[in-house]
């Protein structure tokens, strides 16, 4: 009945414009930020909507009412967490039993506004669809249980799936919803079985429930500034073939660089950040994949952002909702032209629970890297190495605690008579 045709994907903050699909019987729509009522909508349900200019994770939420002002239906969806690069969803309108039901289909993606290709199926068979954000549904019958699904296709690897079920007896479905929150153990402390840590997390000072505790694999982005790299590669000194890793299997990393690509589109405009495949021990030593194997873009030392690659590339550590971590490599003329300023962007890792490294390449710390609270000098090969293999012992530290319920992560903290568990930063 309604749906969000506003998909927030990636960082966002300021004034952004929600707008919303909704079916004909929605008479009135009241939208929730942090479960705090912002505003209170009608046809055609699209508003201005203030997130404030610090970034942080957020929840909106949507609930439609018919013209007597009964609750109809819900729509939610996540601001500044961790999500695909591209998203969709159905929003379907009732018909006259097996017919005239229409299906309508909207869509987000960073990488472009229009994708190169949509496909529609059917309870499986392929559906002739001319105009994707609004369809006819195929006679059916509405007492079975029946899928339709879309994939969409933006290029570059970048895809998008949505789908929906509907029809058949009624029935009632009960869904446990959970949320993660990174920890970091004391040395050597092991964590109990979730049963026995009712109580160590809490929101609002009220205890929560744990459902699983994961080790897991461990995502880290290396935000590789243009100096540095360029600095890097004049030093770099190494044989051809790659050095053999020392990393765990379990650790893998990418490289971010802090050169924003611009996509125009029409409700809003995204800034695209280049970030390599994932890398780890296979792939042999961080120093030769950084001295020899990873190109990156051109630069210029005006037009980097680097505070807002870091944030950028939190999002991408925390995608997957594992062991993560953020490297900003600053090198001797690092300079930064980002919207966020470097505190702003410490304060969003520190809310998404995603630790923060500052490395600069060279004898001598970066200018830059005051502004970051200093950090740890990288001049040679080994020391690279070496760095990131202290990093991948750090996070076997690291923990992922699912709590149930939905909770925005900067609102979990541990209880304060536990000792030894802290939250990632």
């Amino acid at each position: 009945m309604i749906s969000f045709a506003s998909l927030f994907v990636g960082l966002v903050f300021g004034i952004v414009n929600v707008q919303l699909v909704a079916a004909a019987n929605v008479h009135q729509v009241e939208l929730f930020l942090d479960g705090r009522p912002v505003a209170n909508l009608s046809a055609p349900f699209a508003a201005p909507l203030d997130l404030g200019c610090d970034p942080a994770p957020h929840e909106l939420v949507a609930v439609a009412f018919d013209a007597k002002g009964r609750r109809l239906e819900e729509a939610r969806q996540w601001i500044n967490r961790p999500r695909s690069a591209a998203e969709a969803s159905f929003n379907l309108e009732p018909g006259r039993g097996d017919r005239e039901r229409i299906a309508r289909l909207t869509w987000r993606s960073l990488t472009g506004e229009v994708p190169r290709s949509v496909s529609v199926t059917f309870d499986g068979k392929p559906v002739p669809v001319t105009d994707p954000s609004r369809f006819e549904v195929p006679p059916h019958d509405p007492s079975q249980v029946h899928s339709l699904r879309a994939e969409l296709d933006f290029g570059g690897d970048v895809r998008a799936t949505a789908e929906a079920i509907f029809g058949g007896p009624r029935r009632i479905e009960a869904f446990t919803e959970m949320t993660a929150v990174a920890v970091e153990l004391d040395e050597g402390l092991v964590l109990p079985s979730p049963e026995l840590l009712s109580g160590w997390f809490e929101k609002d000072g009220a205890g929560l429930e744990v459902a699983a505790v994961e080790e897991g694999p461990a995502d880290v982005v290396l935000v590789f500034e243009g100096s540095a790299l360029a600095r890097f590669r004049r030093s770099y000194r190494a044989p051809v073939v790659p050095n053999p890793s020392g990393l765990p299997d379990d650790f893998s990393y990418r490289f971010l660089f802090p050169v924003g690509q611009m996509t125009a589109q029409s409700t809003m405009v995204a800034n695209v950040y280049p970030i390599s495949r994932r890398l780890g021990r296979v792939d042999g030593a961080t120093s030769w994949i950084a001295g020899k194997l990873i190109d990156g873009p051109v630069w210029t030392r005006k037009g980097q952002r680097l505070a807002d690659a870091v944030a950028v590339a939190a999002l991408a550590a925390a995608e997957g909702e594992r062991r993560r971590a953020v490297v900003l490599i600053l090198g001797p003329e690092a300079e930064d032209g980002s919207l966020l300023s470097a505190g702003e962007a410490m304060s969003f890792l520190e809310k998404l629970r995603v630790p923060l490294h500052v490395w600069s390449i060279g004898l001598k710390l970066s200018p830059e890297a005051d502004r970051w609270g200093g950090g740890r000098k990288i001049s040679s090969t080994r020391q690279l190495d070496l760095a990131v293999t202290e990093l991948a012992d750090r996070l076997k530290r690291q923990r992922i605690v699912w709590v149930e319920g939905t909770h925005l992560p900067q609102s979990v903290t541990p209880a304060a008579s536990v000792s030894g568990v802290r939250l990632a930063r």
